[in-house]
């Protein structure tokens, strides 16, 4: 059994920490991200725990897509470097 020898303040109520299960005053408990009410500050268990900064890293967006494509042409070859025609096109016997 506890023995709350701490006595009546104005303002102040008896609590309970959800971590270490000690009393203390209603003052001596902070609310954590969990939802946990704990235990914190001078006279405690220091139950208390920030939440991790990696927890607020954000991705950075890695697009995949290519900038800029090339429309087929008309006329049913694969792949038209320009709209146009050119005057110095590559035939096979160049090659």
């Amino acid at each position: 059994m506890r023995v709350w020898g701490g006595g009546w303040k104005p303002g102040k109520w008896k609590a309970q920490c959800d971590r270490c299960g000690w009393d203390f005053y209603n003052t001596q408990l902070r609310k954590e991200w969990t939802g946990l009410m704990t235990c914190s500050g001078a006279g405690t268990n220091q139950c208390w725990e920030p939440r991790h900064p990696q927890d607020f890293v954000k991705g950075v967006p890695d697009p995949q897509a290519v900038p800029w494509v090339r429309r087929q042409s008309e006329d049913g070859d694969e792949w038209s470097s320009s709209p146009l025609p050119s005057a110095t096109e590559t035939t096979p016997d160049d090659l």
